[in-house]
């Protein structure tokens, strides 16, 4: 029996996911959550197999709460969620430790069967991404949580809730703001926009 979690900050999407496994065999939901935080503290005290998480959830995003978890429980299985078909959150995210990373618009064709290889020691990605779009960008450079501030700061959101939500200091967050800066030879907030969009990351 594969005991599964559901980590989503759509309740319709995690009913949509139980409603896709809920028939199958061997599968056992033991929740469903809508943060990442939420998850990590649950596992505290809470045995999971797999892990179905979003990437892009409030607070702590899907790749660096895979980061945390996967550091702290090695052995659980994460199967990342999004609407992003971008090789780059991809890239981040199997790096971060996930095992496979599906887009939710193949949700009802493939989810049961990324399930099993993921269970099966196989890393899973959906089809339909070109993995190599983005292989000379920049971005690659950033590290995840460079890359989950990067994201945050071109959203338009302000450094000091970056820094709460992200549970670091001001000071911190600034000198990853500077080091960003630095990676992507970019100036201003604006700057933060344009990278984004045309790396497909907004």
């Amino acid at each position: 029996m594969t005991d599964l979690l559901i980590v989503d900050d759509h309740e319709i999407v995690r009913a949509g996911i139980k409603r896709l496994v809920e028939n199958t065999p061997n599968l056992n939901i033991v929740a469903d959550l809508g943060t990442g935080e939420e998850a990590y503290q649950f596992l505290q005290k809470n045995k999971v197999d797999l892990i179905i998480m979003d990437v892009s959830m409030p607070g702590k995003g899907g790749i660096e709460s895979t980061n945390q978890i996967k550091k702290r429980f090695p052995k659980i299985k994460i199967l990342m969620l999004s609407m992003h078909d971008n090789s780059m959150i991809i890239d981040k995210a199997i790096k971060a430790g996930a095992d496979g990373y599906i887009l939710k618009n193949d949700l009802s064709d493939d989810l049961l069967n990324a399930i099993e290889k993921v269970m099966n020691n196989e890393i899973i990605i959906s089809a339909s991404v070109d993995v190599d779009e983005f292989k000379d960008s920049r971005i690659k450079d950033l590290n995840n949580k460079e890359f989950e501030i990067f994201k945050s700061l071109a959203s338009g959101e302000e450094l000091f809730s970056i820094a709460e939500k992200l549970n670091i200091s001001y000071k911190t967050a600034a000198n990853y703001q500077t080091s960003i800066k630095q990676k992507l030879n970019i100036k201003n907030i604006l700057d933060f926009y344009n990278v984004a969009k045309e790396n497909k990351i907004l």
